[in-house]
């Protein structure tokens, strides 16, 4: 068998094993934990105006960022955060980024 049939042969088995889990979670109702999911949850979560987001150190916030830190790499909370401070299209976002790194690592 070539090589590139078996590169083929595992990135079928790769896809089909993706669709089980994706299959999975949604028949068990779980929370998405991706870096998309929780910078969408954060997305929702954050209050804010044209200039910054106020609610940063709010509980629920929190809550999601202690998740974050359990499921994610300091990387991909990186990411999540980054992403959902982009969405809300705020002008400052180096505060609120800033504010949400220093509690994660305090944690």
């Amino acid at each position: 068998m070539k090589r590139t049939d078996q590169e083929r042969i595992a990135r079928e088995i790769g896809r089909t094993q993706k669709k089980d889990a994706i299959r999975e979670k949604r028949i068990n109702g779980k929370e998405d934990i991706s870096v998309g999911g929780y910078a969408k949850l954060l997305e929702e979560t954050f209050m804010w105006d044209d200039e910054t987001i106020y609610n940063v150190d709010d509980d629920g916030v929190l809550e999601i960022l202690m998740d974050m830190k359990e499921d994610l790499s300091e990387k991909e909370c990186e990411a999540a955060l980054k992403r959902a401070i982009k969405r809300t299209k705020v002008r400052d976002r180096d505060t609120p980024f800033d504010d949400a790194m220093l509690i994660l690592q305090d944690a």
